[in-house]
């Protein structure tokens, strides 16, 4: 945890603030890899991990859950496809990242729990995909898939990691 938090107006502050970043960060990502559908580095992830790291499991999962429901109706995209991808990516990857966090801690570094996020939030949403079109010729794009979410999850937790240690020294300054 970064800090005990006096309040709950305090945390609560920090958990909408990191919200509203992870809502900034989907709208702000290019499409690096536009080319193979599906596959973005996935920077909204950021503030799942940080609220993991600041906060604990709980509140990653609902972080994770109003980034990506808030997120789809600002945007507009309450497309079933869509939405659903992304919500089902997001939760499931930040309730494995928090599992992780909360019983094997000491077994994993935040880049190991990130590389095994991006791998979960890919995993569920090609499983959606795959519930939704019930069309089996994607499953030969599943190993893809695995892979550049562990890619993604290892650039996240590097930045996730980055970030967190920043804080933690601004706050000491401060």
């Amino acid at each position: 945890m970064l800090t005990q938090q006096p309040t709950n107006l305090k945390k609560l502050t920090y958990i909408s603030a990191l919200i509203a970043l992870g809502i900034v960060l989907n709208f702000l990502e290019p499409p690096i890899f536009s080319f193979i559908p599906g596959i973005r580095i996935g920077f909204a992830n950021i503030v799942s991990v940080l609220g993991l790291l600041m906060f604990g499991p709980l509140e990653a999962i609902t972080i994770a859950f109003f980034r990506t429901t808030l997120g789809s109706v600002i945007k507009g995209a309450l497309n079933p496809i869509q939405f659903w991808t992304s919500f089902a990516g997001g939760i499931f990857a930040a309730t494995v990242m928090a599992a992780i966090f909360k019983f094997l801690k000491n077994n994993f570094s935040i880049v190991g729990i990130s590389i095994i996020g991006g791998i979960s939030n890919n995993l569920a949403q090609f499983l959606v995909i795959i519930a939704i079109t019930r069309n089996n010729a994607f499953w030969y794009y599943l190993p893809l898939l695995l892979f550049f979410g562990g890619l993604s999850g290892w650039v996240i937790g590097i930045l996730s990691q980055l970030i967190y240690n920043k804080m933690k020294t601004i706050q000491k300054t401060i």
